[in-house]
């Protein structure tokens, strides 16, 4: 299907124009939108691109009023926003098709590197979905698709409204062996890794780095501009990657140099943790130059896991 729609560019303009229109009325389903909001969506979800204008959108929502939409126009009286009045209907899905959108879902997230945003929005739209079928089975399953389902959507929205900014943020925060307690911290980034939301961030009050988990974050107390908060990546590992070709570098990875496939790696990491898990994932095509103590680390990780398997 890929390929047939590469081949015929009409079909491929009627397919775009079709996905945009059902971005732009689960967009409207959600709340009013100015041109640029919506320009700046479509873009975002790779179904419009730079050359998108005021007479592209006028297209789109044309195309929802034929199909029984009430859109009102962008005017000062809507704050120069587009608002969806009415729709006519209500989709109808099936256990299979909710299944299939599933099994699409899953395996997307597990190959791609996908940022915690990205993940929000395909929450919401799930929970947009689910408002738009009646069948209550239906409803449950569509929201039980996302890998956000158990997490406190709100909380994880503050979170990554302030991620780039390294705010400080004051936290009500659950730890596992004590009492409900309120940290200052400066964030670095939010994760998602193993099925689970991670704030990495440097705790003020306990004054070490911590990898907060975001079910125990209660709530966002405060947010405060810190001009002095861009905490960076702390730990440097230099080491040679044989085949490093067939491997993926991360963000914060450079080639320094290559010879013959193997390169000499210069890699920043948020923490020991996750530098040692780093080199363990690469296997036996790294080898660590430097710094000895992250040598050390993942020498005797390797012993423990002897040990443990019995090699």
């Amino acid at each position: 299907m890929e390929n047939y729609i590469k081949q015929h560019e009409e079909n491929k303009q009627v397919s775009m124009t079709g996905a945009r229109a059902f971005i732009l009325l689960l967009a409207l389903k959600e709340k009013p939108r100015s041109f640029e909001e919506i320009r700046q969506l479509l873009r975002d979800c790779g179904v419009a691109d730079k050359q998108y204008s005021i007479d592209t959108i006028r297209i789109d929502i044309n195309t929802l009023k034929a199909i029984g939409c009430d859109i009102s126009k962008a005017t000062k009286n809507t704050n120069n926003q587009y608002r969806l009045l009415d729709q006519p209907f209500k989709f109808s899905l099936s256990s299979d098709e909710v299944s299939t959108l599933k099994s699409i879902y899953r395996k997307y997230v597990s190959k791609t590197d996908i940022s915690l945003g990205n993940l929000l929005d395909f929450h919401k739209l799930f929970v947009n979905l689910s408002e738009m079928v009646e069948d209550k089975e239906i409803k449950e399953s569509l929201l039980g698709i996302s890998l956000l389902r158990h997490e406190n959507i709100d909380i994880l929205s503050k979170l990554v409204e302030n991620e780039t900014k390294h705010n400080k943020l004051i936290v009500s925060y659950k730890p596992a062996t004590s009492d409900l307690c309120e940290y200052e911290i400066t964030m670095d980034k939010v994760e998602f890794r193993n099925n689970k939301v991670y704030v990495m961030c440097y705790n003020h009050t306990t004054q070490q780095r911590m990898m907060l988990n975001t079910s125990r974050v209660k709530a966002v107390l405060d947010s405060l501009f810190d001009k002095a908060s861009d905490i960076g990546l702390d730990v440097v590992v230099q080491f040679k990657l044989k085949n490093y070709e067939s491997h993926k570098l991360e963000e914060n990875e450079m080639v320094i140099s290559e010879n013959d496939g193997c390169a000499l790696i210069k890699g920043r990491y948020f923490n020991e943790f996750i530098a040692v898990q780093r080199m363990l994932y690469l296997g036996s095509d790294c080898i660590i130059e430097e710094p000895n103590l992250i040598k050390t680390q993942v020498i005797n990780k390797l012993k423990e896991m002897r040990v443990l398997y019995g090699m």
